[in-house]
């Protein structure tokens, strides 16, 4: 069971590591002029799926560690929030690419 968890909190330390080059990434997009629209639209779509498969990775520890694990309420409301905050991410992505389209889509 040990082996488990180990594996389960580097899981998890690894969806923590990787948000903040999507962040930077994410950056760089906004800020490219030289992008075609189609390539434009496909970094969207990159970023975004990284984004969604980032929160899914997460919410299958989170279910992991309320099933497996006595954690207290407190814990798991605070995971729970953790996660909740990459949906505004998700958002501005959305919110980015619509603006990406009206400035250089078809």
């Amino acid at each position: 069971m040990s082996n488990t968890i180990d594996v389960a909190l580097m899981l998890l330390q690894l969806v923590a590591l990787t948000i903040p080059p999507v962040v930077v990434l994410i950056q760089l997009l906004k800020q490219s002029e030289n992008l075609e629209w189609e390539f434009r639209k496909l970094s969207f779509g990159l970023v975004f799926s990284s984004v969604a498969l980032l929160i899914g990775g997460a919410l299958a520890i989170l279910l992991y560690f309320i099933t497996s694990l006595a954690l207290p309420m407190s814990v798991v409301g605070a995971l729970v929030l953790v996660i909740a905050g990459l949906l505004p991410l998700v958002l501005f992505v959305g919110v980015l690419y619509h603006e990406h389209r009206q400035e250089y889509g078809p």
